[in-house]
C-alpha cells in the first residue's frame, strides 16, 4: 500500500519508526523486537508531534548476544533492565495505529515484525492508514544504479 492524499486539514500525521530486532540462528526462529524509535509529525509542514524510543526485554533473554557486533550495539545487558514488548505494546500501538508509517525498507521488515510482535502478546497489531517505504521510493528511482539501499 502506497500513501496519496490532497492537501487538506484532515490528512492523517506521519510516524517515522524504525526497529532493531534479533536475527534468527534457526529457520523457525522468531525475530525479538529489541529497540523501537518514532517521531510523528504533521503532515504539511513536518512539526514534531511526540516522539518515543525505548529498549525492549525480549522473554528469552538468550537470544540477544552479550557482545554485540553489530552496528546497533544492543547488548544482553543494555536489554536485561528494559521493559518488555508487553510493558510497552500501548504506547506503540498508540503512536503506529491510524497513522501514515514511513521508514527504510519498512513494507518488508519492519511492518511484518510489528504486527508478530503483537501477534505474539494475543493483540491485534495497529494498522496504517498509508505506507512511505524509503527503499521502494529509491529502487522505483535509480533502480540497480543505486547499489545496496538495505542500509
Amino acid at each position: 500500500m502506497v500513501f496519496s492524499y490532497s492537501c487538506n486539514d484532515h490528512a492523517p500525521e506521519i510516524v517515522f519508526f524504525d526497529l532493531e530486532t534479533t536475527v534468527p540462528k534457526r529457520v523457525g526462529d522468531r525475530f525479538w523486537v529489541l529497540e523501537f524509535g518514532a517521531i510523528v509529525v504533521t503532515p504539511h509542514k513536518l512539526n514534531e508531534v511526540e516522539s518515543y524510543t525505548t529498549l525492549i526485554k525480549p522473554k528469552d533473554l538468550s537470544v540477544v548476544a552479550l557482545k554485540s557486533t553489530r552496528t546497533d550495539g544492543i547488548t544482553r545487558k543494555a536489554v536485561e533492565n528494559a521493559p518488555s514488548f508487553e510493558d510497552v505494546a500501548d504506547r506503540i500501538f498508540g503512536i503506529l495505529n491510524g497513522r501514515v508509517w514511513a521508514g527504510h525498507n519498512i513494507q518488508r521488515f519492519d511492518c511484518l515484525r510489528i504486527k508478530e510482535a503483537f501477534e505474539y502478546i494475543n493483540r491485534p497489531p495497529p494498522l496504517p492508514v498509508g505506507i512511505i517505504d524509503s527503499l521502494r521510493l529509491l529502487t522505483q528511482k535509480f533502480g540497480r544504479r543505486a547499489g545496496n539501499m538495505k542500509v
